[in-house]
């Protein structure tokens, strides 16, 4: 399946590496759904889009709120529609956002390069559906970013 759920109401966290010579996006290794995956929050009663993606983070990652990442203020896509995303049997109504997420500080990068399950990927991989070692990318995910243009396309 996916951490996307059929009909989601919440928040998609676009993780970046600014750092990086190719702007990189983080993506976790799912091993129940045999892919990488981005972290999703679902909205709780009276939460913005941007709250939620935050405690989901904190929880997640262990990161501590407002010292080891920065959320945008400014979603990168918000949708309210009905889609028929890989899987679903039909059109669902999502309402969903896609925020930038920057990690920030010596130690936080230092956290993602021995986190066993993260890994950095091109703009190219995620347009394709898989990294270069031929292992899936999360295809509800692959297809918000392409019907969407979620990420620059510079490299594809």
């Amino acid at each position: 399946m996916s951490s996307i759920h059929p009909g989601l109401q919440g928040s998609l966290a676009l993780i970046r590496n600014r750092d990086a010579p190719e702007q990189e996006w983080l993506l976790f290794w799912e091993e129940q759904n045999q892919q990488y995956e981005t972290i999703v929050a679902h909205r709780l009663e009276r939460e913005s889009f941007r709250e939620c993606l935050d405690r989901e983070i904190a929880w997640q990652l262990d990161w501590r709120r407002g010292k080891d990442y920065l959320i945008s203020h400014m979603a990168r896509l918000h949708i309210e529609q009905e889609l028929q995303l890989p899987g679903d049997e039909k059109p669902l109504f999502y309402l969903v956002e896609a925020i930038v997420v920057d990690p920030y500080g010596k130690a936080t990068r230092e956290a993602i390069r021995h986190h066993e399950s993260a890994v950095w990927l091109k703009a190219a991989d995620l347009y394709q559906g898989t990294t270069s070692t031929g292992k899936a990318i999360d295809p509800r995910l692959v297809a918000l970013i392409t019907r969407f243009e979620l990420i620059y396309r510079s490299s594809v």
